[in-house]
């Protein structure tokens, strides 16, 4: 392993974050008594140690679901400003402060909701066993736990600690392994790059014509460009993986550069957008072109030989079913003989380790 390019590209540090979020049902188990008290046609129901009745919802979905939206809202967070790493999310220590703004935003507002359905929950329960849909079985609602029951179900929370080498022997095969793990977040960072990408493909690049058949569009708007900003920032978090990200960030820069600040996007810089969308959201080819990018001198060059590679036809790449009919249309695949390794200094991505220091907090 070579050492001088880990001191070169020194990380800063990753922050592991897991979410520690619990939430109520609403439910509890539906019993047969239950339903013969009111109908016993369910006497001949089968025993429970073959089929069981499943359950029945004593409180509101309504009532519940806001829990389920703040829990998502702070899954997008993590899923936004970090990539998974040894069964949490790894986020750049640069982006803590933001992060962790954000997830106590979101807790405050769990927790505002829980207050709020504590003081109103045996009203609520009333209300749903009133409801018009509900009033011929208001008797299967019953056994409802008591307010504190509920509110101690509801419970949103989340930890941090710092990433370090479990080793204090930096060249022991403990830390070898470690290494390997974080190394692998490079192709976690170039996989979510390929999802943005499919998105902007599938959805803002095609559409529907109005007559059910997906087409290519001939324009786009500028807030469509989410997307790319969203991998631009991202690869950028993350340059310290690899020294082939950050002149993959400078490229969709470049590229996000030489589009008109407002009104449609067409044209050549719709060509553009196209061959970029392609390119990265072929994993093997975006870490081909990053490695070139590294190799020359600019993000223009860089961006040039994108461009020669993907092609400059406006458009998805062929399937097998369409290829008969868009053969000239060329796939974002760089040629199969470029030596990725080859490419990067000091032996090859697989050589390059961040080193990462700190102690939990």
């Amino acid at each position: 392993m070579d050492q001088t390019l880990i001191k070169q590209k020194e990380a800063t540090g990753l922050i592991c974050v897991t979410l520690d979020i619990h939430l109520w049902s609403g439910r509890k188990r539906l019993r047969k008594e239950a339903l013969l008290a009111k109908n016993p046609e369910f006497k001949d129901l089968p025993p429970e140690s073959l089929a069981t009745l499943g359950s029945i919802k004593i409180a509101d979905p309504d009532d519940l679901a806001p829990f389920m939206r703040d829990k998502r809202e702070a899954e997008k967070v993590l899923q936004i400003n970090g990539l998974p790493l040894l069964g949490t999310i790894g986020i750049p220590e640069a982006k803590l402060d933001r992060v962790y703004q954000k997830l106590v935003d979101v807790k405050a507002s769990f927790d505002a909701k829980r207050l709020q359905l504590h003081r109103d929950f045996e009203t609520r329960v009333q209300e749903w066993r009133e409801k018009p849909e509900n009033e011929d079985w208001a008797h299967l609602i019953n056994d409802i736990p008591t307010p504190e029951y509920v509110a101690g179900r509801l419970a949103f929370g989340f930890h941090l600690c710092r990433v370090s080498a479990p080793s204090l022997e930096d060249a022991s095969p403990i830390n070898e392994h470690f290494g390997r793990q974080l190394t692998g977040l490079k192709g976690e960072l170039f996989a979510d790059a390929a999802r943005e990408a499919r998105v902007l493909m599938d959805r803002y690049l095609a559409g529907d014509d109005g007559t059910g058949v997906a087409r290519t569009r001939d324009r786009i708007t500028q807030k469509t460009l989410g997307p790319l900003r969203r991998v631009a920032e991202k690869l950028r978090s993350f340059s310290f993986l690899d020294p082939t990200v950050l002149p993959m960030a400078q490229v969709v820069d470049h590229c996000l550069a030489l589009l008109p600040r407002d009104g449609p996007i067409d044209g050549v810089h719709l060509v553009h957008i196209w061959s970029l969308a392609r390119t990265l959201a072929n994993e093997k080819a975006a870490e081909e072109a990053a490695a070139i990018a590294l190799q020359l001198a600019s993000p223009s060059e860089a961006f040039e030989d994108l461009l020669s590679k993907v092609g400059a036809t406006v458009g998805p790449a062929p399937t097998a079913a369409s290829a008969p009919a868009q053969a000239a249309l060329p796939t974002a695949a760089p040629p199969a003989d470029i030596d990725l390794d080859a490419l990067l200094p000091q032996g090859g991505s697989s050589q390059f380790v961040p080193q990462l220091a700190g102690t939990l907090f």
